[in-house]
This record gives C-alpha cells, sequence and structure tokens, in this order.
C-alpha cells in the first residue's frame, strides 16, 4: 500500500514511527477524513489541507480486466480511452446530429459483424462493401465531434496530471487543479460520470489493437503473454490480460461497452477522493449538485471462479534471437488475506533490490543474471495472486544456471526463512516508501479510493503499519514454504535458438 500526503505530514510521522508509536500520527490523520454518501451509492471521502491552493481527485471504479468475459477482453481497457471524450455538451459540434451519426455507426458495425461471424462462408464482396459502410459511417459522426475538447477546457483551467489507468482490479480517473475551480472540476468530472459519450470508440479501439500488437511483437512482450495465460487454469486473471486478446479487439463494440459500463459504473461500485483545499461543506453541496444523476445499481458480484491448488510445474519456452530470460509465478493469496502482508515482504527478501538474496546470488556472487526482481501481486491482488521472480540471463549464462541458482535459494528461504535481519530491512524500507507516498494530495486521494472500493474501507489503509510490523521471521518462513512449491510455479524460459544442438 502506497499513498502519500504533505511532507510536514511525512516528517511528523517519521519521528513518531522513530520513537517507535506510529499509531498516534495516523489516528490524527485518519481523524481528518470525512465521508459522505449520495443516496445512488457513490461515496465521496474528503480530507481538507488547506496549506496550497489546490487539490487532486481520484474517481475509483471497482472494475477491471478481471471483470471481463470471454470474447469481450479489453472493454474495462477502452474506458480509459473513453474516459474524457467529453459529454452530450463537451466534446461536440452539433450532438443530435451526432447521436444519429454514432447510431448509423452502429448500425453498420453490426451488419458487418453479422456477415464475419458466418466463417468460411462469408462473402467477400459484401464484406468489402460493409466494411466500406462502416469506414464512411465513422467519418460522417467525427465531422461532429470537437477533438479534446474535455481535455482542453480543464487544462486551460489548470489541470495538471490529466489521465487514466486501467488494470486487472480496476480503472481510476484523477487530475489535479486549483482550488477556486472546484465546482468547474465537480461539474464536469459529474457530467462525465453520468451522461458519458462513447464518441470517437471505433479509432480508440484501432488504438488498442495496435497496443496488442506492439506488445506481440516484442519477444519479451510474448513470452510474458504465453507465460501469464498458462499461470491460471481457471481464474481470468491468465486471461488476455487488461489490453484484450486481438481478435477481440477487432470484433468489440459500443454496445458491449454500454453494457460493461451498466453493469460496473454504478454509484455503490466508486469512490471519489478529494485531497486538498477544499472542504467537506462544498464538496457535499457539489456532489448532491453534479453527481446524483450517477446510475444507481446493485454492486457487480465477484468473479465466482476459484482456481484450484496448483500441484504440478507448468512450463512456457520460447525461442527467440533475444536476451534469455527466466519468468517464475507462485500462486500466493488474495490482498486482503491475513498472509499477504507477509508474502509481499517474501518477494522483497527474495528480490527487491541489490541487496536481495537472489540479487547478492544471481547477479554478484554466481554472476549467471544481468537483473533478477521478485515482487507479489503482479497480475492484481483483489484475488489470490502471484508472486513473480524475473530473471534475465547474463552473458555466456544459460537459463538452467539462473534457474537452478533461483530454485537453490528458494529451498533455503522454505526451509530456514529469512534472517531477523533480512525481515526487519524490508519492513524498514516498506515503511520508509509507505510515508514518503503521503506526501502529496495526488497519491493519498488515489489510496483512499481504492481502500474504499477494493477493500471496503477506506480506513483499513490506516492499518498497514500495524500489519507489517506484525510479520514475524515465521509467518515469511510458513508462507515460503507453501507458496514456493514446485508444484505451485509456471516457468516461462526464453532461450536463443539452438545450434548444433546446444540451447542457452
Amino acid at each position: 500500500m502506497k499513498g502519500k500526503a504533505s511532507f510536514a505530514c511525512a516528517l511528523v510521522l517519521t519521528a513518531v514511527l522513530a520513537a517507535g508509536a506510529g499509531a498516534s500520527g495516523f489516528e490524527d490523520l485518519k481523524s481528518q477524513v470525512k465521508e459522505y454518501t449520495l443516496p445512488n451509492g457513490l461515496t465521496f471521502l474528503v480530507l481538507e489541507r488547506h496549506d496550497a491552493p489546490v487539490f487532486s481527485f481520484d474517481t475509483y471504479v471497482d472494475a477491471g480486466g478481471v471483470d471481463e468475459v470471454p470474447g469481450i477482453t479489453g472493454i474495462a481497457h477502452m474506458f480509459e480511452h473513453m474516459a474524457f471524450k467529453g459529454t452530450p455538451t463537451i466534446g461536440t459540434k452539433d450532438y443530435p446530429a451526432e447521436k444519429a451519426a454514432m447510431k448509423k455507426v452502429d448500425e453498420a458495425v453490426a451488419a458487418l459483424n453479422a456477415e464475419l461471424n458466418k466463417g468460411e462462408v462469408a462473402d467477400s464482396v459484401k464484406l468489402g462493401a460493409l466494411e466500406k459502410t462502416f469506414k464512411d459511417a465513422q467519418a460522417e459522426a467525427k465531422k461532429y465531434v470537437a477533438s479534446n475538447e474535455f481535455s482542453k477546457v480543464m487544462e486551460a483551467q489548470g489541470a495538471t496530471g490529466f489521465n487514466a489507468t486501467t488494470f486487472t482490479d480496476w480503472t481510476q480517473f484523477y487530475y489535479s487543479l486549483p482550488s477556486n475551480r472546484l465546482e468547474l472540476w465537480a461539474r464536469m468530472e459529474g457530467d462525465r460520470m453520468t451522461n458519458p459519450v462513447l464518441r470517437e470508440f471505433y479509432s480508440e479501439r484501432d488504438v488498442v489493437y495496435e497496443e496488442r500488437r506492439f506488445q506481440e511483437s516484442s519477444p519479451s512482450g510474448r513470452l510474458f503473454l504465453d507465460w501469464m495465460n498458462s499461470t491460471y487454469q481457471a481464474h481470468p486473471y491468465g486471461i488476455g490480460g487488461v489490453i484484450g486478446h486481438s481478435s477481440d479487439l477487432k470484433r468489440i463494440t459500443r454496445e458491449d461497452a454500454w453494457n460493461f459500463w451498466h453493469r460496473n459504473y454504478v454509484g455503490s461500485n466508486m469512490a471519489v477522493a478529494v485531497v486538498g483545499d477544499v472542504t467537506m461543506n462544498d464538496v457535499k453541496k457539489l456532489a448532491d449538485r453534479y453527481f446524483s444523476g450517477v446510475q444507481e445499481g446493485p454492486d457487480p458480484p465477484r468473479v465466482r471462479t476459484v482456481e484450484p491448488r496448483h500441484d504440478y510445474e507448468v512450463r512456457v519456452t520460447r525461442e527467440e534471437d533475444a536476451q534469455p530470460m527466466v519468468l517464475l509465478g507462485y500462486h500466493i493469496v488474495e490482498g486482503d488475506d491475513p498472509d499477504y502482508t507477509a508474502s509481499d515482504l517474501l518477494a522483497d527478501i527474495l528480490g527487491g533490490g541489490r541487496s536481495s538474496r537472489l540479487y547478492k546470488r544471481l547477479v554478484k556472487e554466481d554472476k549467471v543474471a544481468a537483473q533478477v526482481f521478485a515482487g507479489a501481486g503482479v497480475l492484481g491482488n483483489k484475488y489470490p495472486s502471484l508472486l513473480l521472480v524475473q530473471a534475465l540471463v547474463a552473458k555466456d549464462a544459460t537459463t538452467d544456471q539462473v534457474e537452478a541458482a533461483i530454485y537453490d535459494e528458494l529451498a533455503k528461504m522454505s526451509t530456514e526463512g529469512p534472517t531477523q535481519a533480512e525481515l526487519d530491512k524490508v519492513k524498514t524500507q516498506n515503511r520508509a516508501r509507505f510515508i514518503r507516498g503521503l506526501r502529496s494530495n495526488s497519491g493519498l486521494a488515489r489510496q483512499l479510493a481504492q481502500y474504499e472500493e477494493k477493500w471496503g474501507d477506506w480506513r483499513k489503509m490506516f492499518d498497514y503499519l500495524d500489519d507489517l510490523q506484525a510479520v514475524t521471521v515465521d509467518d515469511v518462513k510458513r508462507v515460503a514454504a507453501e507458496a514456493l512449491r514446485p508444484g505451485n510455479r509456471t516457468v516461462g524460459i526464453m532461450k536463443k535458438p539452438a545450434k548444433d544442438g546446444q540451447s542457452s
């Protein structure tokens, strides 16, 4: 968990923690967070900070790639691309005409997909005509678009850090503004969340498709995709990644996007955190005025599929003219499990920097790796997750040598556990990283919103240091013994093409 706050607050917290009593500093910060929930279920979290005339916000949607279904992968990511395309009043030159033109685009897509669905018996001449109709309809709709008007308006008013991101577990929208633009923000963001217009959907779909092609064009990208798709037998963490499958990206429609939006972009499945030079009273009034139209609905159900226990190794090997690489994935618990913090610390002890076990062994001592890294929660952690070990093979070394050295170190960790000094070191690093992360309004807003929606209560953010401190050497040894089993790993290997019966 990495949040952010003011530098002064960070200094206070550092001093408190150095004295060995972190609770009081966090209780002070915790007591300043105020909460307001609209009748539609949308929750606002407000932390007033009046040291500078700016504020940051984060809108967190508890929906990402994991919430997609086969055949419609990549649709969650499309909302990142649709984020600031505008509304019926922003981003258009003539919305009634544009709406009619977009309907014709949708009809053209439906006709094209219907013919494509015929497979081998599809009429190639008819497909050509339908493709032309689709492109002509897109060109007509584009005439009515005021490109990037939403972002231009906000940036002209001082918005910075204007962005949106998508992951397997979530989608987030965020930027910062001068505090005297609070009502402008509320009006624009409330309108965007209430009345989105998925304009330029198909041109943005083409952009995402090119992102996928770029990923597939890289040897390391191809290995990662193959490895990722092999890490899970059942759970959707292993399906396609956030970008989506190429074949799906060719066929997803604006109707698919609307279905996803109606299911996931409901008030109860989102949270908005506002941190900075604002008042709770102002945010509350503006929330009532501009966000009450956000659609109401039940929380979408969690993914029901449970990944079975893994009891045998899965291997993926690619031969490419690229730097040899080793990827290892080990299944671990989800992020709100009591053992997750121990798993996270285990990853740091193994490969969290130049003083980690694997770096010292593989890079400094054996000199079989050029780089090595380990981390938890690689594909997400809302559901049972992965601990990743990744190593780039050094010149004149082999993937077999790297694997053997890694397995040797993992076996020692499973049987002996870490030393107290190793555990204390990574605890200190994580504690310092957490406190440094409290310096900015934007980072703190992001964490507050995430904890509220992903973990069900923003207050859990303030338990992190206690959870960190509570982890023992025996805890890390125990989770290592369970997670680092040979039968629990998925191995990805990148080798040079064989020469004279030899391979890297």
